[in-house]
């Protein structure tokens, strides 16, 4: 979301932004914690409705994202041109040119504490093994900086925002696939760790190990 900001606001209004973007991730993240933490449905049926409204969010913004991508190709230009948005960069204050974008931008931070808090959510209800979950969460954070590394990778080789655009709206689509298939064999209990077995040891060999002990204190 970053080359967004960057391409087509100024300066002062990047900063604004943030402030909107940021704040729309805590609303975000609070306002899906009251359905995922529902004890009166099952953990599937929260998992599906939380799954729900994240497919049909992220896929109407990537919509608004696509009819303002249309406009632009991409930020500064070699010709020394900030960018060739229409009318140049965008200031909070030209409200009626603004407003528009600014309140997109926001949309990006709650669809993104969405997606997370529920990527976040399945891992912790596939099991109660602390060594999976670390694993599964490690996993989970490597491939999001495999993907941050690619994005960097494709802006440095200039590729316009639209392929990128098309690519993530790709990505978005065909993980929401195996998210589903998840989210829907999810049960209300998790995998339990395996419980730690201890065999008998014979008291006679306690009590010969304590005279030891105490023989030789």
């Amino acid at each position: 979301f970053g080359p967004v900001n960057a391409s087509i606001f100024n300066i002062r209004t990047r900063g604004f932004n943030n402030i909107f973007y940021w704040g729309a991730q805590m609303a975000g993240a609070y306002a899906l914690s009251f359905l995922l933490d529902n004890q009166n449905m099952t953990r599937r049926r929260r998992g599906l409705f939380a799954f729900g409204i994240v497919a049909v969010f992220f896929n109407v913004i990537w919509g608004g994202t696509l009819k303002q991508q249309l406009r632009y190709t991409h930020g500064p230009l070699p010709s020394g041109e900030t960018t060739d948005y229409p009318g140049g960069l965008l200031d909070f204050m030209e409200t009626k040119r603004a407003s528009g974008p600014i309140i997109l931008y926001m949309l990006y931070g709650l669809g993104d504490a969405l997606y997370q808090n529920l990527a976040y959510w399945i891992i912790g209800s596939l099991t109660n093994d602390s060594q999976r979950l670390s694993r599964y969460s490690g996993f989970y954070k490597g491939i999001q900086s495999l993907g941050a590394t690619v994005a960097w990778q494709l802006d440095a080789k200039n590729v316009s925002y639209l392929n990128q655009f098309i690519g993530n709206w790709v990505l978005l689509v065909i993980s929401l696939f195996p998210m589903f298939y998840v989210v829907y064999n999810l049960t209300d209990h998790s995998e339990d760790p395996p419980l730690a077995v201890f065999e008998d040891v014979d008291k006679q060999s306690v009590a010969s190990a304590s005279y030891s002990v105490e023989k030789t204190v």
